[in-house]
């Protein structure tokens, strides 16, 4: 072969291996590209071709040094003492060297050759700078860069694809976050909290099959697909695990997460499906207390389809009015004469009362929540305004503030201007916060109860004694009324009925001399009445005198003042 005819079949070839390189899919490795640099090599002579990568890429820890080595064509036995090396700087400030080895026996390249063999793995180089680009920018897509995990959008788009397979079916998926974390990290530091996460992570990872995934949702939150034959490893798994701190005095600390799981089925059309099930689930767990598994079923889906029917409707019921104040009284029970009433939400929608249990904790999932707790205040202060102007008798009515509000800088603002604008008397509302169980929150309620007691507005603390920080709570925060939850209220069939009374005049007499209201919520038999009064609480609320009732029919009891529910009533 001539020399002008060699140029030509180079030509043609070298063209050929940059329009198959361009078909190759985006990927560092190449897969197949030995195929498609076979017919180049061949006519340069080359045996083996590979790089050696050392670059500085951004790691967990530090800037520090990744190496890479890759084959990319073999051709059979090659001259390992006499390569042709070739370095290029690569954008991360790292090298790439590659070496191409001729065969054995083989003629050495001439110089023609050699300044061929350069055009070629610069173009070589070109298409893996490419794809190495390609990969850095999945991976700041894709990945969590902290824990060196997927992220949602991996998710969608690994999602995505397996449904258009439709080997989505094969999956369940499950999101998860870690128990009481914000201790670990208080604890540990914040470096060794996120290391403990990491290998928790790591750990739940090396079980779960190569086709499974995990992302990472933020803070301790996660997602994970994986098969379902790997369903009950995760679940145990997840069910908590010792793991090393690296932190003397303390090398191990149990991590367990609270998770919804989900089998994917035939109702998945797209990703967003996936998500919206094992949200709608995951928060539904968060509110089921100490429990802290929940698998999606038939119940749940029932309860996902309410949640998305009361999502679609809120707005438009709020414009509409439909959410109306029911009124639940308060009685003294010496003369038993009504002293107050707690408002408390009706929906009427489509001429049919919709429960509260229905609707309250769907939009609890939401700020929407908060939305209808100043709806309802402000509904309460124009019924107070109009009592006043029409000369009734008016009482103080308690309003509930859900802990959603916690963390909003202006909840005390937002009230003391819904009651300014009605023109009511900070006398008659009492705002009720229901206790709470974490140090955040009872920092967030002590600011909002010490805010509205400057301003002369009662708050009183709902369902004292369901969480762990009552004692705190009424040490510390000046509230005026102490809300008994019925749970302290002994029934029939309480075996440690004894237990309850004790405790129960044990609360009422310590928080009477602090010098705060008790009423005692949840009245519901003559006995219970008998009790309250042994133990020197005089106010009381429940079905025993009344039930919430509608506007016209509280109006009524304001009117007359007094109560006579029962025939047996205590004297």
């Amino acid at each position: 072969m001539t020399s002008n005819e060699y140029d030509v079949k180079f030509l043609q070839v070298f063209s050929q291996f940059i329009m198959d390189m361009e078909k190759l899919p985006p990927d560092v490795a190449h897969p197949g590209i030995g195929e498609t640099m076979e017919d180049i090599c061949s006519l340069l002579r080359i045996a083996r071709v590979s790089i050696d990568i050392t670059e500085v890429l951004f790691s967990v820890q530090s800037r520090i040094p990744q190496n890479h080595f890759h084959v990319y064509y073999s051709a059979g036995t090659f001259d390992e003492e006499h390569p042709f090396k070739f370095k290029k700087i690569t954008g991360s400030k790292g090298t790439a060297v590659y070496s191409v080895y001729p065969f054995i026996n083989s003629e050495p390249w001439t110089s023609q050759e050699i300044e061929k063999i350069k055009l070629f793995l610069t173009a070589l180089f070109t298409f893996n700078g490419r794809a190495r680009l390609t990969e850095h920018v999945s991976r700041l897509t894709f990945n969590d860069r902290e824990l060196d995990v997927y992220n949602l959008n991996y998710f969608m788009k690994t999602a995505t694809g397996l449904i258009a397979t439709r080997s989505i079916y094969n999956y369940a998926a499950c999101r998860f976050n870690m128990i009481k974390f914000s201790l670990v990290n208080k604890r540990l530091g914040r470096k060794n909290g996120t290391e403990v996460m990491r290998r928790y992570i790591k750990g739940l990872n090396d079980i779960i099959s190569p086709e499974g995934f995990i992302c990472r949702l933020g803070g301790d939150n996660f997602i994970c697909l994986f098969l379902n034959n790997d369903l009950e490893k995760v679940k145990d798994y997840l069910m908590g695990r010792m793991i090393e701190t690296g932190v003397m005095g303390l090398e191990k600390i149990n991590v367990s997460c609270r998770t919804a799981y989900f089998l994917v089925n035939e109702d998945v059309h797209s990703a967003e499906d996936i998500m919206e099930h094992i949200t709608l689930s995951f928060n539904m767990l968060r509110r089921m207390g100490n429990q802290t598994v929940l698998m999606y079923d038939e119940e749940v889906r029932k309860k996902v389809e309410n949640s998305r029917w009361v999502e679609s409707l809120f707005n438009d019921a709020l414009k509409n009015e439909e959410f109306v104040v029911y009124y639940q009284p308060k009685v003294e029970l010496n003369k038993y004469t009504l002293i107050g009433a707690e408002a408390l939400c009706r929906w009427k929608h489509d001429g049919q009362l919709i429960s509260p249990a229905r609707f309250i904790p769907v939009l609890e999932q939401s700020n929407n929540i908060c939305v209808l707790d100043f709806y309802m205040l402000d509904h309460v202060c124009r019924d107070i305004r109009r009592w006043l102007d029409e000369g009734l008798p008016v009482v103080k009515v308690s309003v509930n503030m859900s802990r959603v509000h916690l963390g909003s800088e202006d909840l005390s603002a937002k009230i003391i201007e819904i009651i300014r604008r009605n023109n009511v008397p900070n006398e008659y509302i009492e705002i009720e916060l229901t206790e709470t169980t974490t140090d955040v929150d009872f920092t967030e309620l002590k600011r909002v109860v010490s805010s509205l007691h400057r301003e002369g507005i009662s708050t009183s603390i709902d369902d004292f004694g369901i969480g762990y920080s009552s004692l705190n709570l009424i040490r510390e925060l000046p509230w005026n009324v102490l809300k008994i939850d019925k749970s302290f209220l002994p029934e029939e069939s309480d075996e440690n009925s004894s237990q309850k009374k004790i405790m129960l005049k044990y609360v009422i007499a310590m928080a009477q001399s602090l010098g705060l209201e008790i009423i005692v919520e949840g009245v519901e038999t003559i006995e219970q009445v008998a009790l309250l009064k042994e133990s020197n609480c005089f106010n009381a609320q429940g079905f025993y005198f009344d039930r919430p009732l509608p506007l016209e029919e509280f109006e009524k009891r304001i009117v007359t003042g007094q109560f006579s529910p029962c025939t047996d009533i205590v004297k």
